[in-house]
């Protein structure tokens, strides 16, 4: 298993690494398409819980949450948020009258997807924007494979404890130790060797940080989606990785966590 995520990680990172130096429309592409991609396996899996998912409620709001960064107009995600609700709601009076029992789950399951992968995801595009954008996009991602990383060997080789057995029986306080240190070392040396404008060795410290102590949280909870439904992953799309939401769980909160800092503290 170790053997092929390798493999896959030696292919899928010089490609993703190429998409992210060229950025612009590729990039944006490249992003929404995991997105989306990210957003049926979503409601693949909530759909094994009986309950109808409409995947146009999920779609649209993940294409609203990037399209609304790429043609920069946040001042529409309001209203469109607004419309997406409103059609929701004629989603539940028609799927009612059609004998469904249980629409206003169906409803509110697909809002959350297009709400968690969508909103959170789009920050991958609003960072890749920034002016250093391929360089901080490179730093953020490679927090959290270090992060990631760290967590799973220290875990392995010296895990104990269990973080939370009901939802990851196999992740540690132990590991967790790891995965807040490997972030914080990683973002410390990462942006003292960028010369980033205002990204010094102290916030790439805290954000590494950060991601450290948060990004588990993402990981966490698309486990939690797993659990609910009894499933192992989200789809069977990379082989020993499984599906794309299985490893777009962290980078979701890790590349909200670091944008929001970024914007608000560096840039």
């Amino acid at each position: 298993m170790l053997r092929t995520r390798f493999l896959v990680a030696l292919v899928a990172l010089p490609i993703l690494g190429v998409v992210t130096v060229i950025g612009g429309a590729l990039f944006a592409l490249v992003v929404v398409a995991a997105l989306l991609l990210g957003g049926w396996e979503y409601v693949q899996l909530m759909r094994m819980t009986g309950v109808r998912v409409p995947p146009s409620l999920t779609y649209g709001l993940i294409v609203l949450a990037v399209g609304t960064i790429w043609f920069e107009r946040p001042a529409l995600r309001a209203p469109g948020v607004a419309l997406l609700l409103m059609a929701a709601a004629f989603y539940m009076i028609a799927a009612f009258e059609r004998g469904e029992a249980q629409p206003v789950t169906g409803a509110a399951l697909a809002m959350f997807g297009g709400f968690y992968i969508g909103w959170l995801g789009s920050t991958l595009l609003a960072v890749r924007l920034l002016d250093d954008g391929a360089a901080l996009t490179a730093f953020l991602y490679g927090a959290v494979v270090v992060s990631d990383t760290a967590a799973y060997f220290v875990g392995r080789s010296l895990g104990k404890h269990h973080m939370s057995p009901h939802v990851s029986p196999k992740k540690t306080w132990e590991g967790y130790a790891g995965s807040v240190g490997g972030g914080l070392l990683f973002g410390l040396l990462a942006a003292w060797a960028l010369h980033v404008d205002g990204l010094t060795a102290g916030h790439g410290a805290m954000i590494g940080l950060l991601i450290g102590v948060l990004g588990t949280v993402g990981d966490l909870g698309e486990s939690v989606m797993k659990r609910q439904v009894g499933a192992k992953d989200s789809s069977r799309l990379i082989p020993g990785h499984g599906g794309l939401l299985d490893r777009l769980d962290s980078v979701l909160v890790s590349f909200a966590i670091g944008y929001y800092y970024l914007i608000w503290f560096v840039t």
